[in-house]
């Protein structure tokens, strides 16, 4: 199962903040909307949820790399 992001279509307000920071151009606009025109693209870097003013883009898994019990861990 792939992990991607999810557009909350309610939220969005179509400012395209998400689109134009994507670095793999994996989001586009229909409708005045962002979607995921590619997905197959999406690295799950997070940005486009850091971006998005109002909330839309959920990423509802994170990708944790290193252990916990050595607090060497970085959250993505």
């Amino acid at each position: 199962m792939p992990l991607l992001p999810i557009i909350h279509l309610e939220r969005c307000t179509g400012c395209e903040c998400c689109v134009l920071c994507c670095p793999t151009q994996a989001l586009g606009m229909r409708d005045g909307k962002a979607f995921l025109a590619h997905p197959e693209r999406c690295d799950y870097e997070a940005r486009c949820e850091e971006v998005c003013p109002v909330g839309a883009i959920e990423l509802p898994y994170r990708i944790v790399m290193g252990t916990p019990e050595e607090d060497s861990y970085q959250e993505n």
